[in-house]
C-alpha cells in the first residue's frame, strides 16, 4: 500500500515541478541574510554604533534560525509539513515589519531572532518533504535542483539591497522580505504537498515528546551518519564566516563602493551555481559520496591558498574575488551530495533529522560568526583562518566517516 501511495505522490508532485517550490521557500534564508549586507555600514551609522554591532546581527540571526528548525522539525513530523511552514512564515512576516520600525540595534538583534526563528520552520519542513517523496540519487538531483534555483536569491539580493539603498532607505529592504515571506505562505497553501498520509501508510507513528528528544538523540549519535552531520555543519560555517565578515573585506579594507560590492559578491553566488551544474552532469556518473569528496578538497585548497597569500602580503582584491569564489562556489558540490547520504538514514524522521542537520550548520554558524566579531582587528585575518579551520574540520569529518565504512 505505502509503495502505491508513493508513487501517486511521485506522479502528481514529479521532481522538476516540487524542486522549484520548495527552493522559493529555502531561498528566504539567504535572501534574509544578503539582501541587507550591502546595508551594514549604512545601518550602523543610522543607530550611531560600531558595524560589528549590525554585523553580530548575522549570527543572533542564525541562532534563531537553528532553533526555529530543532522545533519545527519534530512538530512537523507529528502534525505536517504545511501548517508547520504557514506558521514560521507567517512568524517572519510580522518580524520583518516590525524591524522597519525599530529604533536601537537591541530592537534590531530582538526582532531579528524572531524572524529566523519563523524562517527555520519554513526551511525545516523543504528537504523533509523531499526524504518524504524520495532517496539516494534521486534524492540528491532535486537537492541539486533546488540549490542551484535557490542560488538565484543569493545571486540578485545585494543587489536589490543596493537599490533599495540607492532610492529608499535600509528599512525599505525588511519590507521587501515581509512581502516575500506572505509568497511563501501563498505558495506553501496552493502548491506543496503534504505528505502526512503518505508517512502514516510508512508506518509512522505520532511521538511524545519523551520520543521526540529520543529520536533526537538517535539521530545525534548515529554512528554512520554522524561524520556527514559534522561534515555539513564544518562546511557551512565557511561560509557563515564570510558571509559575516564580506561586507567588511569588501566594503571597508579593500574599499569598494556599495555597488560594486553587490557584483563581486554574486561572482560567488555564480561560481556556486557552476559547481552546482557540474554536480548535475557528475550524478549520472559517480555516487554523492564521491562527488562530496571533490568538493571538499576544492574548497579546502583553495583556502588554504587564501591565507597563504594574506601571510605574504598579496591578498589583493582580484586574487582574494577569485579564491573566495572557489571556496563559496565548491559548496554547490558539497552541500546536496552530503544532504543526501545524511538524509538517507532517516525515511522516518526526516524532519527531526533535517532539524537536527539544519540546526547544528547554523548554530555553528552563530559561533563563528560571534567569534569574528570578538576577533575583528581590522584586517581579513581572522576571516581567513576561520575559513580554512573549518574547511579542514569538514575534510577531516569525511575522512572519518569513509574510515568507518571501510572498517
Amino acid at each position: 500500500m505505502y509503495n502505491r501511495y508513493l508513487n501517486v505522490f511521485r506522479k502528481h508532485y514529479p521532481a522538476k515541478k516540487i524542486a522549484p517550490l520548495l527552493a522559493i521557500i529555502v531561498a528566504l534564508s539567504p535572501f534574509a541574510i544578503d539582501t541587507y549586507l550591502p546595508a551594514i555600514p549604512t545601518m550602523a551609522k543610522y543607530f550611531q554604533v560600531d558595524i560589528h554591532l549590525i554585523e553580530l546581527s548575522i549570527p543572533i540571526y542564525l541562532i534563531g534560525f537553528a532553533l526555529g528548525q530543532l522545533t519545527g522539525g519534530p512538530i512537523s513530523d507529528n502534525y505536517g509539513r504545511r501548517w508547520i511552514g504557514i506558521i514560521g512564515l507567517s512568524l517572519f512576516f510580522i518580524a520583518s515589519f516590525a524591524i522597519i520600525y525599530v529604533s536601537n540595534v537591541q530592537q534590531l538583534w530582538l526582532f531579528r531572532f524572531i524572524q529566523a526563528f519563523g524562517g527555520g520552520f519554513g526551511l525545516v519542513i523543504c528537504a523533509a518533504i523531499v526524504r518524504d517523496l524520495y532517496d539516494g540519487k534521486d534524492a540528491a538531483k532535486i537537492f541539486t535542483l533546488i540549490g542551484f534555483i535557490m542560488m538565484v536569491a543569493p545571486l540578485i539580493a545585494p543587489s536589490v539591497g543596493s537599490i533599495m539603498l540607492q532610492y529608499f532607505n535600509w528599512q525599505a529592504i525588511f519590507m521587501l522580505l515581509a512581502v516575500y515571506a506572505i509568497v511563501q505562505v501563498l505558495v506553501i497553501i496552493i502548491w506543496v504537498p503534504e505528505t502526512k498520509k503518505l508517512r502514516k501508510v510508512g508506518g509512522y507513528e505520532h511521538l511524545n515528546l519523551r520520543q521526540v528528544l529520543e529520536n533526537y538523540w538517535a539521530i545525534v549519535s548515529h554512528q554512520s551518519a554522524l561524520p556527514y552531520l559534522l561534515c555539513s555543519s564544518f562546511v557551512a560555517a565557511t561560509m557563515f564566516a564570510f558571509l559575516t565578515e564580506v561586507s567588511f573585506l569588501y566594503i571597508e579594507y579593500f574599499g569598494v563602493t556599495e555597488k560594486k560590492f553587490a557584483w563581486l559578491f554574486g561572482l560567488n553566488i555564480i561560481s556556486m551555481m557552476s559547481f552546482n551544474r557540474i554536480n548535475h552532469f557528475l550524478l549520472d556518473r559517480w555516487p554523492p559520496r564521491k562527488i562530496l569528496k571533490l568538493g571538499l578538497l576544492i574548497q579546502t585548497s583553495s583556502a588554504t591558498i587564501l591565507l597563504v597569500t594574506a601571510l605574504f602580503g598579496m591578498e589583493g582584491l582580484a586574487l582574494s574575488v577569485i579564491l573566495l569564489m572557489l571556496v563559496i562556489g565548491s559548496f554547490g558540490i558539497i552541500a546536496p551530495n552530503n544532504m543526501a547520504c545524511y538524509m538517507g538514514y532517516f525515511p522516518k524522521t526526516s524532519g527531526t533529522a533535517n532539524a537536527v542537520i539544519g540546526s547544528s550548520q547554523f548554530a555553528l554558524g552563530a559561533v563563528i560568526g560571534l567569534i569574528l566579531t570578538y576577533l575583528h582587528n581590522g584586517t581579513p585575518f581572522p576571516m581567513f583562518v576561520t575559513i580554512l579551520a573549518m574547511a579542514l574540520l569538514g575534510m577531516l569529518s569525511y575522512f572519518y566517516g569513509r574510515k568507518k565504512v571501510n572498517s
